[in-house]
């Protein structure tokens, strides 16, 4: 289940955040995460399983007609392609209407999702 990010969930968007290669980096992490809370376009999500664990994060940009996946990470053990696919239609259906896109870490990931849509 998709959780609006709250200040309270800071060290754990941080947590989660770290897992990516480029945000290991506590200062552009802080920078990051900076990044997202200054903007209504740019809202960060947390992702919430069925056992009620915090086990994932994505970072937007919402755009007039696409929302852009730009950051995607889960707990290494969470890391799954059920969990990864059930967020993206997540955040499909909470942004109906509006194409899902991302990045050049991001797009295979929505791309292989988007496949499981046409079967």
């Amino acid at each position: 289940m998709l959780v609006n990010y709250r200040d309270e969930y800071e060290k754990i968007a941080m947590g989660l955040l770290s897992f990516i290669p480029d945000l290991k980096d506590l200062g552009h992490l802080n920078t990051e995460m900076q990044w997202y809370i200054d903007s209504a376009n740019r809202p960060m999500y947390l992702w919430r399983n069925e056992d009620d664990h915090l086990i994932g994060i994505v970072c937007l940009e919402i755009g007039d007609d696409y929302v852009l996946v730009r950051r995607l990470s889960f707990t290494p053990t969470d890391r799954t392609g059920r969990n990864i696919f059930a967020l993206l239609t997540a955040v499909h259906a909470k942004y109906e209407g509006k194409k899902l896109v991302g990045t050049m870490e991001t797009q295979p990931l929505i791309t292989n999702w988007g496949k499981t849509l046409d079967d």
